[in-house]
């Protein structure tokens, strides 16, 4: 199966991944350090430097912008924290090692090694959920005949059609590797948080 598609839709998606023996190899992603600096680091800074600056020259210094400060340190805080919290939901969400072997895939994390194939995966689910009023997170599962969840993949995407064009790309992917019969439709479930 070409797999040129994927590798493109994983590196769009920062997901690491590595072929070794004609096996694909999908884990931990990747550290991307201009993000890490750009959009946790760089605000909580500069919103910290703010409130120092107003604790030291006193916020009578600050009268005519205070209304202006106080509000900026606050979205600049909220903004370091919520892009760290989904970059720490991303990196837990692609946390375990995923193999795609000839017809299986072998799902290998903290609680053991699984081995899943036509044989013993009932289906591939797929949820995507608004997380901000511009930002979309999509996560895809495998579930197995015991009807358990396996987290395969977990990425996030400003325009929800990309989320769930990718979502349903990758379980097409999935089903096709492992010669899984496909359901009548492909299992979604959708979540909007407002």
């Amino acid at each position: 199966m070409n797999s040129s598609i994927l590798e493109s839709k994983l590196k769009r998606h920062k997901i690491s991944y590595s072929i070794e023996n004609g096996k694909i190899i999908i884990g931990k992603p990747k550290k991307d350090y201009l993000t890490l600096i750009g959009l946790i680091a760089l605000p909580v800074i500069i919103a910290a430097g703010l409130s120092l600056l107003i604790i030291v020259e006193g916020i009578d210094s600050f009268e005519r912008h205070r209304w202006k400060i106080i509000p900026g340190i606050v979205f600049l805080f909220g903004t370091g924290f919520f892009n760290y919290s989904r970059i720490t939901n991303k990196k837990q969400a692609n946390e375990n090692l995923k193999t795609l072997d000839k017809e299986s895939i072998k799902i290998k994390g903290d609680f053991g090694e699984y081995n899943f194939d036509s044989k013993n995966i009932k289906d591939f689910i797929f949820s995507a959920e608004q997380i901000t009023e511009d930002s979309y997170e999509g996560n895809l599962y495998l579930l197995d005949d015991n009807d358990r969840q396996y987290q395969i993949l977990g990425f996030d995407d400003e325009n929800e059609k990309y989320i769930l064009d990718d979502l349903k790309w990758f379980t097409e992917y999935f089903m096709n590797h492992v010669k899984l019969k496909p359901t009548s439709s492909i299992t979604q479930h959708y979540q909007s948080k407002k």
